[in-house]
């Protein structure tokens, strides 16, 4: 069938042509008349770190029992909308966790990779909450290769990407269809409907790193 066509990049392919996003925080501003209390390490709504885990995530990225943020997985961090609390400013710049981290390393059930997010700034004292999300959006963006293809556990997983993959080409203005649709599956089809982002929470079952939730 036509709409089960779909295309794989080399396995060592560059990643050059995923542009970087554009971090603007007029796009994470709110313009409500009452100003919500700021989402902070300080914020009484900063949730509370679990026991043995002695990191603590910045709440924009922790998962929360009322979702902080809308972010479509599927597009870039500036679209994210605030929901419950005013964003900072600065929140690109503000530390990821506390005490500040070398390096965060996320996985994800729909995933079969582990991503590890690095500081992007020279010299920086640690992984920076826009250091995540570029990274986690980098790393969706990237094409899937056959051997990733061929580690999803079932045909159905597979099904369930390249549908994720003609809906999200379909979500695109004609014009642009065709293109985007020449550059093959990528990464963010393999969590198919469930591309809208919840929090990282610590991984469990003796895996290290945070665990990426999706809904």
């Amino acid at each position: 069938m036509p709409g089960k066509h779909v295309h794989f990049v080399p396995q060592y392919a560059s990643s050059s042509a995923t542009p970087s996003p554009t971090f603007s925080t007029s796009t994470l501003s709110t313009a409500e008349p009452q100003t919500p209390p700021e989402l902070g390490f300080g914020s009484p709504y900063h949730s509370i770190p679990l026991p043995g885990i002695p990191t603590r995530l910045h709440p924009i990225l922790a998962a929360q029992p009322t979702q902080t943020v809308s972010y479509d997985l599927t597009l870039a961090p500036e679209t994210m909308r605030p929901l419950s609390f005013a964003i900072p400013t600065d929140i690109w710049e503000q530390p990821a966790a506390i005490p500040p981290v070398p390096f965060l390393d996320i996985v994800c059930p729909e995933l079969p990779w582990r991503i590890t997010v690095s500081p992007t700034t020279k010299n920086a004292k640690g992984v920076t909450v826009g250091d995540v999300f570029t990274a986690l959006y980098r790393s969706l963006r990237t094409n899937v290769t056959k051997q990733e293809y061929a580690l999803m556990p079932s045909d159905a997983h597979r099904s369930v990407a390249i549908e994720a993959y003609n809906a999200r080409v379909s979500r695109l203005p004609q014009s642009m269809r065709e293109v985007e649709r020449a550059k093959g599956l990528k990464r963010v089809d393999f969590l198919g409907k469930r591309k809208h982002f919840l929090g990282f929470a610590p991984a469990k079952g003796g895996v290290s790193g945070w665990t990426l939730l999706v809904l």
